[in-house]
């Protein structure tokens, strides 16, 4: 057998492009990447609608750290998240 039989790349890179300076700032990107792997196809769409934006808007201003609408869309893809998950219960 060959030894390079891994062939599958696993991501270790942060898809943010900001650089924690405290462990606060790493709690947060670590927080963003929880609420990116319940994140649903079509969430950017309806988090746009809820805050003015366009969806790909609503998308940059999420990987955008601590820019404008950042914490507007985190609040609202979180509650996006939240009513599916609560609805899927019922």
């Amino acid at each position: 057998m060959n030894a390079n039989t891994k062939t599958v790349k696993i991501p270790t890179k942060s898809r943010f492009k900001y650089i924690p300076k405290n462990e606060d700032e790493q709690q947060h990107i670590n927080v963003l990447e929880g609420i990116l792997k319940d994140k649903r196809s079509g969430d950017w769409k309806l988090v746009g609608e809820m805050v003015g934006i366009s969806s790909a808007s609503a998308e940059k201003a999420f990987f955008r750290v601590f820019q404008k609408h950042h914490f507007d869309v985190v609040d609202a893809l979180k509650e996006v998240i939240e009513k599916r998950k609560e609805l899927l219960i019922k």
